[in-house]
């Protein structure tokens, strides 16, 4: 007796259906009531495609009646339906049958199996056969596959949903009540025919792919009214079907999306679904620079960019919209980066480089400038992450070492970020006076109270972003590419010529052929003279006709031979690398200014409208926002970790010692903005941003036992003055700086302050300190006495300065300030 209690039967209700389906079949072809055309399954092909693919021929069948059918067939066990169907079949040849017996119940019973996915899992070659090759009659007698059954239900019940949930509210509630049953029913058949098109079967993708009527219905869904959110039923069928067709069956169906002349506009009426963009995102992801596949190219002749960027509108379009398509954007980057990340990398590419081009450069800077709030927090995300992923210090190909000889130019060239650096140089003055616009706005703005009960004003997001961006576009300017005039020669050159190539080929090809067909007349003449002529010779000479052919027209080559001379040797002046002591002198101030980079230019107007020192006052006004000053770090650590030779940025640096002298080198120009003129007397960093910040800690923490939120980021500062300090002579860049050094606060600060602080945060939790192990390795040391008294009996003056505390820093800054005859306050 066997162990498992149920029936033993195994053949499954789908078996004894397609069994009941084939007897019908079989009889049909003995009674010839088959042709011979109808054994056959005609797959319709692409010349067969019509615009009202998304209408559906069928209506949905009610499930009412076959329920009914089915629960009676499900009470008759196994023997008696084996003696059913061994009765049925000797009266077969009593029953007359007829293309009617062959309708679409058979499909539906097999729908309404609850084991149809298992045996399909079980690779019932029948059930495959059936689903992909099989067909029923309809009741004019019209043969109709299976496959286009199962299609046009789907969209019916798409089509059922839509209707169903856009119906009036006025209607009865007998109406409603049958809509909430029958409801289900459709969003149940509509998944168990996705999940049947979407199974990884090779038969039934096959017979999708082949055909492109089935590939467009199924795509139809996309233009459903009613697929508004990510909660709408019809997303999951969609995505299943074509996420399953693009993994298995990749080449044929990316055939069928270069089809879609409207790609963009189908994905973008959808901006607040993300799943539909990352979907898009994966069609991008397969066109590899070693395996194209045309993706990229498709959606940059529809101006999917352009397309993106019109939805920074912050009066048409919601803020969730507005970051969907920031999000889009920043991973449309990060997957053309140009160090590969993943395997979804493309590279550079047409899209990519069309974010870095002029006219869209132009459009994001006007985005900035005349919107506020989401749109303009947007688009200097995308910026950021365009010059993040793009750092052409770690491009594959150094433009300047490359010719086009040794590189033809392509649209998987690196991208080059000067366009870009350029403008925003040019308009970041008008872009930071967002900050002071912002700042006069703020003062309307109401009154919040922080943790500790301090009243504060809301610094704007806006103001944190447009800060972030001059950090960004500091980092561009420091890039190599970005510090060498010839670069910017070479990219300008490789673009012309980039622009022409599809031009040059065509003309090429043309040539080939226009020889080709005038070299096959000469052909067919000499074979009338001499028929011993053989292929092989034919070939030899055709190919030596071309060769002089394309010697004679060096016009239509894919590069000229002269433009491609001169660009290889293009001569373009360097940075003049000679300079006098000190560094800083009006001199080089104005070689540096006559012709300069591109990463100059940036700097240049950084000094002339004294951006740095503007963000440096901002700094301290706003004592509580973490995110503020963990950006204006990152400004200063650049600065002070920058070139000082050969580059404007040792005049930046100057001038964060002495404002006052540097304005002699400052461009004049009698149409300013008058925000310029905002810093009146003299800035220095040490005295009145470092020490006054101290200052006003050290009042605060006076009163209420703590310091203010700027003091950790302003100690770092104060560390990269130290380290510049050190790191180089600085009398040798400018005398003034020197002197600023030696003033007898700052050697205090940096003697007892800085150097107490340090020591202090360079505690291990738990005690112990920091020593030399006798290799140059410093090593934890911890204590090993469990006797406080003892261990403070062998304290020392090292390790009593391992355990100063908040208080004793704070101790020691007041005695900066301490009466004396030297000392000075710092300025308020």
């Amino acid at each position: 007796m066997s162990f498992w209690p149920f029936p033993q039967d195994s053949t499954s209700n789908v078996s004894k259906i397609l069994d009941e389906y084939f007897d019908i079949l079989n009889s049909l072809r003995k009674a010839n009531l088959i042709e011979d055309d109808d054994n056959d399954v005609p797959l319709r092909g692409e010349e067969q495609i019509h615009d009202s693919y998304g209408s559906s021929k069928f209506q949905p069948r009610k499930h009412k009646h076959r329920t009914r059918k089915r629960k009676r067939k499900l009470a008759v066990t196994s023997e008696e339906s084996s003696c059913d169907r061994d009765t049925e079949s000797k009266k077969s040849n009593d029953v007359v049958v007829s293309k009617v017996s062959l309708d679409n119940s058979f499909i539906e019973r097999i729908l309404d199996e609850l084991d149809l996915m298992d045996e399909l899992g079980k690779k019932n070659n029948v059930l495959l056969d059936f689903l992909c090759f099989g067909y029923f009659f309809d009741s004019d007698s019209k043969k109709i596959m299976n496959m286009q059954y199962l299609i046009d239900q789907l969209i019916s019940c798409v089509q059922y949903l839509t209707n169903a949930s856009i119906t009036s509210v006025d209607e009865d509630k007998a109406n409603d009540n049958m809509r909430s049953q029958e409801g289900p029913n459709f969003l149940h058949k509509a998944t168990i025919i996705s999940n049947i098109l979407s199974f990884d079967e090779w038969l039934i993708s096959e017979s999708l792919i082949k055909n492109m009527n089935y590939l467009n219905e199924i795509w139809s869904v996309l233009s459903n009214v009613k697929l508004e959110t990510e909660d709408s039923p019809l997303l999951p069928i969609f995505l299943k079907v074509n996420e399953s067709l693009l993994l298995s069956r990749k080449d044929q169906y990316l055939n069928f999306i270069r089809t879609r002349k409207t790609l963009v506009d189908e994905f973008f009426k959808h901006m607040n679904i993300p799943v539909l963009l990352d979907f898009l995102l994966k069609l991008i992801a397969t066109d590899k620079p070693d395996y194209p596949t045309g993706i990229i190219e498709l959606l940059d002749d529809q101006r999917v960019i352009q397309k993106c960027l019109k939805f920074f509108k912050n009066d048409q379009y919601s803020a969730d919209v507005q970051a969907c398509a920031s999000d889009f954007l920043k991973a449309l980057i990060g997957i053309s980066a140009n160090v590969p990340l993943d395997e979804m990398s493309v590279g550079p590419n047409l899209l990519s480089r069309a974010l870095a081009s002029p006219d869209v450069v132009d459009h994001l800077i006007n985005i900035i400038l005349n919107e506020n709030g989401t749109a303009l927090n947007h688009t200097i995300s995308v910026v950021i992450e365009l010059i993040r992923k793009n750092n052409s210090d770690y491009d594959e190909i150094n433009l300047l070492e490359t010719t086009t000889r040794s590189h033809l130019p392509s649209n998987r060239d690196p991208i080059y970020l000067g366009y870009l650096l350029k403008k925003f140089s040019d308009k970041i003055e008008n872009i930071f006076a967002l900050v002071d616009d912002m700042a006069d706005k703020t003062i309307m703005k109401r009154i919040r109270i922080n943790q500790i009960n301090q009243e504060f004003q809301p610094l704007g997001f806006e103001r944190i972003k447009i800060v972030e961006l001059i950090a960004e576009l500091l980092h561009c300017s420091n890039m190599g590419l970005m510090n060498s005039k010839r670069a910017e020669h070479i990219a300008l050159k490789r673009d012309h010529l980039r622009l022409q190539l599809p031009h040059q080929l065509q003309d090429a090809l043309q040539d080939l052929e226009i020889n080709k067909t005038e070299h096959s007349d000469i052909i067919s003449d000499n074979n009338s003279i001499n028929n011993d002529l053989t292929t092989g010779s034919v070939t030899d000479e055709d190919e030596d006709v071309l060769i002089e052919n394309v010697s004679e027209h060096p016009e239509r080559s894919f590069i000229d031979s002269d433009s491609d001379d001169d660009l290889d040797t293009i001569d373009v002046a360097e940075i003049d690398d000679s300079f006098e002591i000190p560094y800083i002198n009006e001199k080089q101030n104005s070689k540096l200014r006559n012709g300069p980079t591109i990463g100059d230019r940036f700097k240049i107007n950084l000094y002339d409208n004294q951006i740095i020192i503007k963000i440096l006052i901002l700094f301290l006004k706003n004592p509580w926002n973490n995110f503020w000053h963990n950006v204006i770090f990152d400004i200063i650590q650049q600065l002070f970790n920058g070139r000082m030779d050969f580059s404007y940025n040792s005049f930046i640096v100057y001038s964060l010692f002495n404002l006052e002298k540097a304005s002699q080198f400052k461009k004049t120009d009698s149409n300013a903005n008058s925000n310029n003129q905002i810093l009146l007397g003299n800035f220095n960093i040490t005295k009145d941003f470092i020490l006054l910040g101290y200052q006003k800690s050290y009042e605060f923490y006076e009163k209420w036992k703590t310091n203010l939120g700027y003091m950790g980021h302003l100690v770092l500062i104060a560390e990269e003055v130290v380290k510049f300090s050190k790191l180089y002579k600085v009398e040798l860049i400018s005398p003034d700086i020197q002197k600023i050094l030696q003033e007898k606060e700052w050697i205090f600060y940096m003697d007892e302050v800085l150097h107490s602080t340090r020591i202090m945060y360079s505690k291990i939790l738990g005690g112990g300190s920091f020593v030399d192990d006798g290799n140059g390795n410093v090593v934890p040391q911890f204590i090993e006495s469990s006797d406080p008294y003892e261990e403070h009996l062998e304290t020392n003056d090292e390790t009593s300065e391992s355990l100063l505390t908040e208080l004793d820093i704070h101790l020691k800054v007041g005695e900066i300030w301490k009466p004396g005859p030297e000392s000075t306050p710092p300025n308020q």
